[in-house]
């Protein structure tokens, strides 16, 4: 069975990754950039994501590169906390959640 997968952005390179793993040999990734490159932002992993790539043997790597995200915090322009809430291992997941500039990853 042929995969065609669109977008070669974390999700789509994990999907293909997996599904190679799983053994599917036909799989098309399909990407309308031209060369991956630095785009100058942030992104996070959630434990859910962090799972899956330590399927496919990316743990180490993830915890060398990335930031581990204990808590997600709002603060207003004063710098007054508006809400707060634990992430990753503080949040009792199995898993931790990373931060990375996206060049990183």
């Amino acid at each position: 069975m042929r995969v065609a997968i669109v977008g070669a952005g974390v999700g789509g390179l994990t999907a293909a990754l997996s599904l190679h793993a799983a053994g599917y040999n036909d799989v098309v990734l399909l990407e309308a950039a031209r060369e991956i490159r630095d785009v100058g932002v942030g992104i996070n992993l959630p434990p859910h994501a962090v799972r899956e790539l330590s399927e496919l043997d990316l743990e180490g790597q993830l915890a060398r590169s990335g930031l581990p995200t204990r808590e997600l915090a709002y603060y207003d322009p004063a710098g007054q906390l508006i809400w707060s809430e634990p992430r990753g291992l503080d949040a009792g997941y199995r898993w931790p959640q990373y931060s990375f500039h996206r060049v990183q990853l």
